[in-house]
């Protein structure tokens, strides 16, 4: 959107409406002129113009301050063409100055696809190396050390949004985030609804800051997966999972009548001092996964063993007695009856 006043026949000013977030601010600071750079482009993307380097200034070989414009500044083809005034003078890479008036509309939408900031395609097929080694330092550059803090802004957009979205985050003494707790109001009706048994997963973190992402889900009355919070945290260890249980405790003020996770020890014991009188059951998939390291090797190499095996562990079918009977026959057959781990698993399977 942007605001158009005219206050001739042929004069027209613009100033282009924009999130503050991604608006130029005197004062602003940056690492690198490459930082700066990017941050003016995806400004002049989201609003609809070009921009190009205009001038600059060194002092012994180093660039000491940059003005960047819109691509319009000062070409007049015609008298009715318009002269760009949105530039900004980086000294020291501190934003010293930003005019964000322009006497030409922005780009229309529709129409932005088409602009040089945007170009995407050669000639011939398709990106070429140069617009994807660009656009890849751009991004990068935009969000190089100010990520997490968008982060954090989106979420409190959302809470003076929503009384119902809830979240909590924490940073260490050097002021980096690590922890964070996030749920809106359909993650806790669904809870509400279909929250006695929930899974908590921590094994994804693949997140460049190696942050552990931690997800709470259940099942509605359709099978269908449901997200009832969401979380990151720094490490695995029981402070960690104290922090995240507490802020889901207060989020949703009943714990649930069951929670599954994975065989992590520190999550066992802070479930029973965080999460009183909720059953901690392990996830069948985690134990299973064991397998191959608990059974005697001649039963690893036993089709028949693993056929069985299989299918009395994971079928949905089988009533609580049509299991038993099936898991006793099993362990018959094949000798099992004094193994340690298929009494333990037959133990969470029961559940």
């Amino acid at each position: 959107m942007e605001e158009a006043y005219a206050s001739t026949m042929e004069e027209v000013v613009v100033v282009p409406e924009c999130s503050s977030h991604l608006k130029p601010a005197v004062g602003q600071k940056f690492k690198s002129l490459d930082f700066c750079f990017a941050f003016y482009d995806v400004y002049a993307r989201a609003v609809g113009f070009d921009t190009r380097k205009s001038q600059m200034r060194k002092t012994d070989g180093v660039i000491t301050w940059y003005n960047v414009v819109c691509n319009r500044e000062g070409n007049k083809r015609s008298s009715e063409d318009d002269q760009a005034n949105a530039r900004s003078g980086v000294s020291g890479y501190i934003i010293e100055e930003f005019n964000e008036v322009h006497n030409h509309y922005m780009v229309e939408t529709q129409h932005q696809r088409f602009m040089t900031i945007n170009r995407k395609l050669d000639d011939l097929v398709g990106f070429n190396v140069g617009d994807i080694r660009n656009a890849s330092r751009d991004i990068k550059a935009y969000a190089h050390g100010i990520d997490v803090q968008m982060v954090l802004d989106d979420m409190a957009k959302k809470k003076e949004m929503s009384e119902a979205f809830t979240y909590e985050y924490e940073v260490n003494s050097s002021n980096q985030l690590v922890a964070l707790f996030w749920c809106d109001g359909l993650m806790k009706r669904n809870y509400h609804m279909f929250g006695d048994i929930v899974a908590l997963d921590t094994t994804y973190n693949t997140n460049r800051y190696c942050m552990i992402f931690a997800p709470f889900t259940g099942k509605d009355n359709h099978g269908r997966p449901v997200t009832f919070v969401a979380g990151l945290v720094s490490n695995e260890k029981k402070n960690a999972y104290a922090w995240l249980f507490r802020h889901f405790v207060q989020c949703m003020r009943v714990a649930p009548k069951m929670i599954i996770t994975d065989q992590d020890l520190g999550m066992r014991s802070t479930i029973e001092e965080i999460l009183v009188g909720t059953r901690h059951r392990w996830c069948i998939w985690h134990i299973m996964h064991k397998l191959a390291n608990k059974v005697p090797g001649r039963l690893l190499r036993d089709e028949d063993f693993k056929k069985e095996f299989n299918a009395c562990v994971w079928s949905d079918l089988l009533e609580p007695d049509e299991f038993e009977e099936e898991w006793n026959g099993v362990v018959e057959r094949y000798g099992l009856e004094e193994h340690s781990w298929f009494k333990t698993l037959y133990e969470y399977r029961q559940l």
